[in-house]
């Protein structure tokens, strides 16, 4: 399948209940947009954008299609299904709503490496580190999502063992800084001071 705006939409995961952080990762803001508001501008090449959310009050003002989840209390696998259920694409460029340094030239290079022939591709960063929650799954991995979540077992690693999901590694093409995620309030008021000491 050859894979392009055309053919792929992305989603941003935002469903996630942030206990670490205290509050919705989504709507936090640096240099003056929210996390939500930053990806979607990043993500904006992309004619069909979701937000998987179980919050409809985010997309509020936003353009964005609201997904909520099928399975509830099912973590971002039950974020991943419910958006590749919804899409009117062939695939979903998938990108969690907590990494503040994602870019669009990192969205072009997953287009750009996806085979024809993977299910799914998920990022690995030079250290050998997978970010599940930065990769594209197309929906043939829908019955194999369903049974995970049938049967319980909602971890992300998991499924990808079980689908046919190739690793891009991109050390050397994309600085591992892209993978950074906020999930405390330390991280978050270390990422501002890096912001307001490089503006």
């Amino acid at each position: 399948m050859a894979i392009s705006t055309d053919t792929c939409g992305a989603v941003i995961l935002a469903g996630g209940r942030s206990r670490r952080m205290g509050c919705c990762k989504a709507t936090l803001e640096i240099d003056g947009q929210t996390m939500l508001e930053r990806l979607l501008e990043k993500l904006s090449g992309f004619k069909e954008r979701l937000l998987s959310a179980n919050n409809p009050d985010l997309a509020a003002g936003l353009p964005v299609r609201l997904v909520s989840d099928l399975y509830q209390d099912a973590g971002p696998l039950g974020g991943l299904h419910a958006a590749l259920s919804a899409t009117e694409k062939d695939a979903l460029l998938c990108v969690s709503c907590d990494l503040p340094n994602f870019t669009t030239e990192l969205a072009q290079l997953l287009l750009n490496r996806f085979p024809p022939s993977a299910g799914a591709m998920a990022c690995r960063d030079s250290n050998g580190q997978v970010h599940p929650l930065c990769g594209i799954y197309t929906k043939s991995v829908l019955p194999v999502l369903e049974e995970h979540l049938r049967d319980g077992d909602r971890r992300m690693m998991s499924f990808l063992k079980d689908v046919r999901c190739i690793y891009l590694d991109t050390g050397g093409l994309i600085p591992d800084r892209c993978f950074f995620n906020m999930n405390t309030p330390e991280t978050y008021q270390a990422l501002l001071l890096n912001t307001a000491a490089h503006s």
